[in-house]
């Protein structure tokens, strides 16, 4: 794109100032763009801190952003602020069109339909999205709570107590993302 800015009294050349207005024209418009096409491409725009301390009961640091991987999933990583070892909460998600902006062949349904069919002992959950499995809670490989809804397929972490206290709280979480989820 080039747009030089001047004054037509002048001479085809443009100057020094003309230049610097061009690049501040420029420069304008890309940040508009990049914030109007991105507002909503991370897993942070789904949750805030505020909500996500509300419903683990205890104060948690601001979400910790994670570049979106080959296959466009974003990560955002609530830690628990009271620096107790392994307490957090997690969002992993991806989009229809993060992925497609990502250059990735899945969607949120193939991708989720894929991660399903890798993970053992998988208890249903009814009242989340399209489709939701529970797969535990812990550092194990799948664990979390994975719901599929629209052009979303999300995974929502909880460690704060037990496994049946970590479902719950990721309950409340994926109600919350659902709700933004348009």
């Amino acid at each position: 794109m080039n747009i030089l800015l001047h004054r037509p009294d002048q001479s085809s050349r443009p100057g020094i100032i003309d230049l610097c207005r061009s690049a501040a024209v420029a420069m304008t418009l890309v940040l508009l763009l990049a914030s109007v096409a991105g507002a909503d491409e991370n897993a942070c725009a789904y949750l805030a801190k505020s909500e996500v301390a509300s419903v683990l009961g205890v104060a948690v640091s601001d979400g910790e952003a994670q570049p979106a991987n080959p296959m466009g999933q974003s990560v955002c990583f609530f830690p628990v602020a009271d620096k107790l070892p392994m307490r957090f909460a997690q969002l992993q998600m991806v989009r229809d069109q993060w992925a497609a902006r990502a250059s990735s062949r899945w969607t949120a349904a193939t991708l989720f339909a894929n991660n399903m069919g890798f993970l053992d002992n998988l208890q249903e959950v009814t009242g989340l999205g399209e489709k939701a499995y529970w797969a535990g809670s812990g550092m194990k490989m799948g664990a979390g709570l994975h719901v599929l809804s629209r052009d979303a397929f999300f995974t929502v972490q909880v460690a704060i107590g037990s496994d049946d206290d970590n479902l719950a709280k990721a309950r409340e979480l994926a109600a919350i993302v659902l709700n933004k989820v348009k």
